[in-house]
């Protein structure tokens, strides 16, 4: 579902002006934090009245409950039946058959609540088809499997999707069928289905910007390429005659100044998004939300995908050497720039909730923390993927496809950090806990 595409650049120039906001990204006298953030909310310092009774969901795949179920019936329904929700061969980016499944239906499930998609469905080379209470259908259907939201007893409120960025709808993965709806259609479709506004009963996680970091990523890489072509063409047409010398010089300089500007353009993008992105949580909160959980984007440089850089970029994506791993601290390594990208983007996302009636969970230094003192959250295994490299998405990973010569197994699934190569576990534990820290929930 990501778009892996780089090459060997030459980073280290460009990104000696790449700080957090730089890069033609200027950062506020003050730069916020998460504990300033937290510390100048204005939301509430006590449970709802009643508790929660309905949890709201925007994201990406990090959250998705289901959306793309129905890719996963298309590939195991001959075999595996669909009789219900959770489909247990697919439909989560998660290991699918767990007796778990994604951290936000896990999250619902200890505050009890119920949780489903808000609509399923994938294209197909006929057109979308959808998931209904009764089986495939071309006819856009919302909330099949749950009460109606005019009910009061809706539980249909996970709007993630899979691919989805946050305001772009060709998300990654759209182009091979996925809905990829954006946060911001995410939001609208929300609003139009429940009577315009939010309540104060309901907790809103929103957890977004994955994938405008990664298609920015490979942006850069398409853009240098396309310039250092350009550039090698332009002087052989002039010169027919170049030297093999003459022309890695050519390729050098073009490489250099292409990368430049590239940097500071993927800079400039993933800022918009998190401005963006902040746009849609004051949207929600002026909607009525009162209770609102926004996640910190975890750091991809940690990630088998981010780890196994530049060859996990490349299409298709390739095996790192025995040993390998790409140094995040390097700034020369593609990794460097991905975890720039997300300091980026979460920098420019605090600075805009300083002051804002929302909480901030630090998914990045969660995953941080995770990765660095796995024992600590229950992880032996923080470095490969679960999942066979052969289901290509955790989308269609089950209990019945570990890769077995990395040595997963069933036995081990639930202390293995990673599903896929950029699949990793929110703990809705670390959630509950911050919750009580903020007084959401009782101790």
């Amino acid at each position: 579902m990501r778009n892996r595409v780089w090459i060997a650049l030459a980073l280290a120039s460009a990104l000696g002006l790449a700080g957090c906001g730089g890069g033609g990204n200027p950062s506020p006298p003050s730069l916020a934090s998460v504990a300033s953030v937290n510390s100048a909310s204005t939301a509430p310092a006590a449970p709802p009245s009643g508790g929660f009774k309905q949890m709201v969901v925007f994201g990406d795949s990090l959250s998705d409950d289901g959306a793309y179920t129905l890719a996963a019936v298309s590939t195991y329904g001959a075999t595996v039946p669909f009789t219900g929700l959770p489909y247990p061969a697919g439909g989560q980016f998660t290991v699918n058959g767990d007796t778990t499944g994604n951290w936000t239906g896990v999250l619902a499930s200890s505050l009890k609540l119920g949780l489903t998609p808000n609509v399923i469905g994938y294209g197909t080379p006929s057109g979308v088809m959808y998931l209904g209470a009764t089986g495939p259908t071309s006819t856009p259907t919302f909330c099949a499997f749950s009460a109606p939201p005019s009910s009061g007893q809706a539980t249909c409120t996970n709007f993630a999707q899979g691919g989805s960025m946050v305001s772009n709808a060709n998300g990654i993965g759209h182009s091979g069928g996925a809905l990829t709806l954006p946060v911001t259609a995410q939001v609208q479709n929300y609003l139009a289905q429940f009577n315009g506004s939010f309540n104060s009963n309901q907790l809103v996680t929103v957890l977004a910007g994955n994938n405008d970091i990664f298609t920015a990523l490979g942006t850069v890489s398409a853009t240098v390429t396309q310039a250092v072509t350009q550039a090698v063409t332009s002087a052989l047409q002039q010169n027919p005659n170049l030297t093999q010398a003459q022309i890695a010089q050519i390729q050098a300089q073009a490489q250099q100044s292409a990368t430049t500007s590239a940097v500071s353009n993927a800079q400039k993008t993933v800022a918009t998004a998190a401005d963006e992105l902040a746009a849609q949580i004051k949207l929600i909160t002026s909607k009525g939300a009162k209770y609102v959980m926004v996640y910190t984007l975890p750091d991809s440089s940690q990630t088998p995908f981010g780890r196994g850089l530049p060859y996990t970029g490349l299409t298709p994506p390739q095996t790192p050497p025995a040993g390998y791993v790409c140094d995040n601290t390097n700034t020369g390594a593609p990794c460097y720039l991905l975890s720039n990208l997300v300091q980026v983007f979460n920098q420019r996302l605090l600075n805009d909730l300083q002051g804002q009636p929302v909480k901030v969970l630090d998914g990045y230094s969660l995953l941080n923390q995770e990765v660095t003192n796995p024992a600590q959250f229950g992880f032996t295994n923080v470095t490969t993927p679960w999942c066979n490299p052969a289901t290509t998405s955790s989308l269609l990973c089950n209990v019945n496809t570990p890769y077995a010569a990395a040595g997963a197994s069933a036995a081990n699934l639930g202390t293995w950090l990673f599903a896929d190569t950029a699949g990793y576990t929110i703990i809705a534990s670390t959630t509950l806990q911050a919750m009580k820290g903020f007084g959401w929930i009782s101790q």
